[in-house]
């Protein structure tokens, strides 16, 4: 399988990037500071090997997701795009995390889509996961528990109106905003909301239920990112019958 990878130079995108390289697909990931990744030990045999491409360029430039998309496809098609592009904030007492540019996400996806739209036909489309959050809405966002909905109202407001956005720009593309028929089919996008992201070791390495998964969650806490990256590689890619299509709340 060859995979674009955006948002991949660390978090959860480096996760998937790892296992999925592990698993013998070939992966190009676009990358602001190439260095960081060229002096990475974990990637050194796959970047020698040519299973690992290294495109330097920017998500919100158009040019440069294009030129990644080219190197992915090669002499084949792209089968399949990961996006889980973030920024770095800052914190402002009175605004909580605040993002710069502040539709970083919803402009990046947009970019991407305008480029999977023009560079490919209705017949190979290929598979999207992209990562947002939950308790984007009113529905997921009573059932957190009551310490995460006040830290998510106050401190991660902006961040999460951007990952609506960007959610919206998946769901035009799909149809899914009953607006349109759209071109991408609804099959081929799965969109993946984990709870608070963590730092934590990868609990589904020593046990299988190390996380829980469902369409909502009751009471979801946090999550690492390296459950998400396992979750992502070892499940949605790796069973697309099963995962794909759909949107999955990933928690413990």
């Amino acid at each position: 399988m060859h995979v674009l990878l955006l948002g991949a130079s660390r978090h959860i995108g480096f996760f998937v990037a790892q296992r999925l390289l592990a698993q013998g697909h070939t992966c190009t990931l676009l990358l602001r500071r190439l260095e960081a990744m060229e002096s990475e030990p974990s990637m050194a045999t796959y970047i020698q090997g040519g299973h690992a491409k290294l495109v330097g360029g920017d998500a919100l430039l158009q040019p440069d997701v294009q030129r990644a998309w080219d190197v992915a496809k090669g002499d084949g098609k792209v089968d399949a795009v990961f996006f889980g592009i973030g920024g770095e904030p800052t914190f402002s007492l009175t605004k909580g995390a605040v993002l710069n540019p502040p539709d970083l996400t919803s402009r990046a996806m947009s970019v991407l889509l305008d480029v999977i739209q023009s560079s490919t036909t209705p017949a190979d489309r290929p598979k999207l996961v992209t990562i947002t959050s939950n308790g984007l809405d009113d529905r997921t966002h009573s059932m957190l528990p009551m310490p995460m909905r006040l830290l998510y109202g106050w401190a991660l407001r902006l961040p999460h109106e951007d990952k609506i956005e960007q959610e919206k720009n998946v769901n035009r593309a799909t149809g899914g905003d009953g607006r349109s028929a759209g071109w991408l089919p609804i099959e081929n996008v799965t969109i993946v909301r984990p709870a608070f992201l963590t730092d934590g070791e990868c609990k589904a390495e020593k046990k299988a239920d190390g996380y829980r998964v469902g369409a909502e969650l009751e009471k979801v806490w946090t999550v690492s990112r390296a459950d998400v990256g396992h979750f992502i590689a070892e499940k949605v890619f790796a069973d697309w019958g099963k995962w794909g299509g759909n949107a999955w709340v990933v928690g413990y």
